[in-house]
């Protein structure tokens, strides 16, 4: 497995757990998470929860939905990650 699909995959699990649990996670706090399990950028730096944060929720939104064709667990990603103002991350 790709680095790329391992994260994608620890971000799936994680947006699955939340959305069980009816939590919700920003950008920033996943950036967080993200760096402190060595999950760094395709850069080798570290996650700011910026633009790179939230086009690795879109990735994996898009590779759960669209290359997996698990639209019940895309929408647990989808409602997982949120924005600032508290929309969706994936968008």
């Amino acid at each position: 497995m790709t680095r790329m699909n391992e994260k994608k995959l620890y971000v799936w699990r994680l947006g699955a757990f939340l959305a069980e649990n009816k939590m919700r996670m920003s950008g920033e706090e996943l950036a967080d998470h993200l760096n402190r399990n060595d999950f760094f950028t395709s850069y080798g730096s570290e996650y700011k929860g910026k633009r790179g944060t939230y086009k690795l929720i879109q990735e994996t939104w898009r590779w759960v939905n669209d290359e997996l064709g698990l639209a019940d667990e895309a929408k647990k990603v989808a409602e997982a990650y949120v924005k600032p103002d508290g929309s969706y991350a994936y968008e």
